[in-house]
């Protein structure tokens, strides 16, 4: 195994949007003082500039693979709600390669006994209940609203700071007692929406570089 100062951690966001890697990067401030692990944003230049419907998750999951078999990285963050190439991309390494939206779900049990989640539209609500359900977990499921917003509009925290704000408090009606941001872009309205509320919310990018940090530290590969 690599010495530990040079292990690297690719944290991919798999659209082209730089300022959705940017807003990621500034989240991960605290975790990349913390850690002793190199952590590398990057986005995909040929990808669509933000992933929005299924089609999309169909055109970057290819990406997704392609990239994870090129890298030299020590683990990867796919940083896109939907997990797209997560699954296929898995068969292609023995390094630890973590979704973000599995790493919230996990996470989120940890701090409450019924989650919500904030998403972009329609169609993101439809995708995060199948793979709610295929991990077992439409009972800890209080319920996922919508913002309807693209992601770039979602990933400007003062436009979508209210909208954000006014889904929270519903999804806290619906009877939820932990948040999950659902797109990586939405980061940032993470401090202001727990102090506003009161309660955990999870950043999912946060949540998945922090499983991948501990993965590496107890020396974990998936035993391909």
């Amino acid at each position: 195994m690599k010495a530990s100062q040079s292990m690297k951690i690719a944290v991919l966001n798999p659209n082209s949007s730089k300022a959705v890697t940017q807003s990621m990067e500034r989240c991960l401030e605290p975790l990349i003082g913390r850690t002793k692990y190199q952590i590398i944003c990057s986005e995909l230049p040929a990808a669509p500039i933000g992933i929005e419907d299924d089609n999309d998750v169909a055109t970057v999951s290819p990406m997704v693979e392609a990239f994870v078999k090129a890298s030299d990285a020590d683990a990867f963050v796919i940083s896109c709600f939907s997990d797209p190439g997560v699954a296929a991309a898995r068969s292609l390494t023995d390094k630890p390669l973590f979704g973000i939206a599995e790493s919230a779900y996990c996470t989120s049990l940890l701090y409450g006994r019924r989650f919500g989640v904030i998403s972009l539209g329609a169609s993101s609500i439809a995708r995060h209940r199948v793979q709610i359900e295929r991990h077992g977990l439409l009972g800890r499921l209080a319920g996922d609203r919508s913002i309807d917003m693209t992601v770039a509009e979602a990933n400007d925290v003062d436009n979508a700071r209210d909208v954000v704000q006014r889904v929270g408090a519903e999804l806290r009606a619906d009877g939820a007692d932990v948040l999950i941001l659902g797109c990586a872009g939405m980061g940032e309205q993470r401090p202001a929406l727990q102090k506003l509320l009161g309660t955990i919310v999870i950043d999912p990018v946060q949540a998945a570089v922090s499983a991948a940090i501990n993965a590496l530290d107890l020396g974990y590969n998936q035993g391909k």
